[in-house]
C-alpha cells in the first residue's frame, strides 16, 4: 500500500511540473493550430546600368543590358558598319570591305571587346572576316534575327567570382511562338563583365 502511494505521488507531481512549465512557455492548449514563423522575403538587387560597357556587378537584372549592347555590336560589324563598303571578287565569291572605324582587326577587336571577352571576339573575327590588301573585308550578304533579346529573361545557372552561366528565355515578336532559350557564359575582365560566348552563338 505504501509502494501505490508513493507511486501516486510522483506521477502527481510529474503531471504538475509538466503543466507549470507549459504556462510559462505559454504552449497552446491541446489541440490548437500554431502559426508558422513568418520568413521575411529576400529581396533582390537591381543593378542600374548606365553604360553596358562597364557592368562591375553581374545578376539577373544587369545581364539583358550587356546582351542587349552585344547584339548591337554583333549586328554593327556583321553589317560592314556604316554602310556598304566597295565590293571585290576572291575565289568567285564577292566581298566588301568594312568601313573605316572597324576596318582593321585591331580596330573591330577593340570595338567587340568593350562588351565581349577577347577569345568570343576572336573566334567571331576569324569565322567572319578576311584581310585584303590591308583591310578587313567579309562577304556580301546580309544576316538578322528576329528574336527579341531587348526583352530576354535571365536565370543563373553557375556562378564564381569570375565567371557566371545564364539562361536566357528571347520571345518571338508577339509570341508568335514560345520563347527560345540561349545559353550564355559571361567573364570578368579586369573590372567589368564581359560576354564570354561568341556572338553567332547567341544571335
Amino acid at each position: 500500500m505504501k509502494l501505490n502511494r508513493k507511486i501516486g505521488f510522483t506521477l502527481a507531481t510529474g503531471l504538475m511540473g509538466a503543466s507549470l512549465l507549459a504556462a510559462a512557455a505559454g504552449a497552446a492548449p491541446a489541440g490548437s493550430v500554431t502559426a508558422p514563423a513568418q520568413v521575411p522575403a529576400q529581396t533582390v538587387e537591381k543593378v542600374v546600368v548606365t553604360d553596358a560597357t562597364k557592368i562591375s556587378k553581374l545578376n539577373h537584372t544587369s545581364v539583358t543590358p550587356l546582351i542587349i549592347e552585344a547584339e548591337k555590336r554583333y549586328f554593327y560589324a556583321l553589317g560592314g558598319g556604316k554602310g556598304l563598303g566597295d565590293t571585290f571578287e576572291v575565289g568567285g565569291r564577292q566581298y566588301r570591305y568594312l568601313s573605316d572605324d572597324i576596318g582593321t582587326r585591331e580596330k573591330l577587336m577593340n570595338y567587340l571587346n568593350s562588351v565581349y571577352t577577347e577569345k568570343a571576339a576572336a573566334y567571331f573575327v576569324d569565322k567572319y572576316f578576311i584581310s585584303h590588301d590591308g583591310r578587313l573585308a567579309q562577304l556580301n550578304a546580309d544576316g538578322g534575327n528576329i528574336l527579341e533579346f531587348d526583352k530576354a529573361t535571365a536565370k543563373l545557372l553557375s556562378m564564381t567570382d569570375t565567371q557566371r552561366v545564364y539562361k536566357l528565355s528571347v520571345p518571338y515578336p508577339e509570341h508568335l511562338q514560345g520563347p527560345a532559350y540561349v545559353t550564355v557564359k559571361f567573364e570578368k575582365v579586369g573590372q567589368f563583365w564581359r560576354v564570354g560566348t561568341a556572338p553567332h552563338a547567341i544571335f
